[in-house]
C-alpha cells in the first residue's frame, strides 16, 4: 500500500522539525499512541491501540529515524504487531520552506498482514490517510497550546 500526502503550517521549517521530533508532542499526537519510549538517538518503542473497522487491537513496535538531514528530511522506518495482524512501513518526510510557513510532505509505503489485511487496501489506505491528517492537526493544536 502506498498513501502520501501534504501538511501546511504556519510556523518555521525549524519550528516544525522540532515538533516532528519531540516525544511529548508526538505521544499526544499519534492516534492510539499509548507510550512513545526513546531507547537510542533514532529508534523508539512504540506502543499502540487502533481500530480499523471490525478490527482493533493493541500493537507494539520500534520506529527507527534515518537518513536524517536537520531539518528538512528524514526517513522513518516502523514495524508492529498485535493480535489483529502486523504493518511494516517507511514513511519519507520532506519539510519545505514557503513565504508564509511550511509544508510537510510525506510519502508511505506499508506492508500489512494478518486479520487487518482482511478489510482491504482501499479501506486501509484512506483510514490512513484520515489518521496521518489527525496527526497533523493534533501536532497544530500542541503548537498553539505551547505558543
Amino acid at each position: 500500500m502506498n498513501i502520501s500526502g501534504t501538511a501546511k503550517f504556519n510556523e518555521s521549517v525549524d519550528t516544525i522539525w522540532q515538533a516532528l521530533h519531540t516525544e511529548e508532542i508526538l505521544v499526544s499526537a499519534i492516534p492510539g499512541c499509548q507510550s512513545l519510549i526513546l531507547n537510542d538517538d533514532v529508534e523508539y518503542d512504540v506502543n499502540l491501540k487502533l481500530g480499523v473497522a471490525s478490527v482493533k487491537g493493541e500493537y507494539t513496535g520500534k520506529v527507527k529515524i534515518e537518513d536524517v538531514e536537520e531539518p528538512i528530511h528524514y526517513k522513518l522506518y516502523a514495524a508492529g504487531s498485535g493480535k489483529p495482524g502486523f504493518v511494516d512501513a517507511t514513511l519519507e518526510c520532506k519539510i519545505e520552506p514557503l513565504e508564509d510557513g511550511c509544508q510537510v510532505v510525506w510519502t508511505c509505503e506499508a506492508e500489512i498482514g494478518g486479520t487487518i489485511a482482511s478489510v482491504g487496501n482501499r479501506v486501509i489506505g484512506g483510514i490512513a490517510k484520515f489518521l496521518a491528517g489527525n496527526f497533523f492537526k493534533d501536532v497544530k493544536k500542541q503548537l498553539l497550546t505551547r505558543a
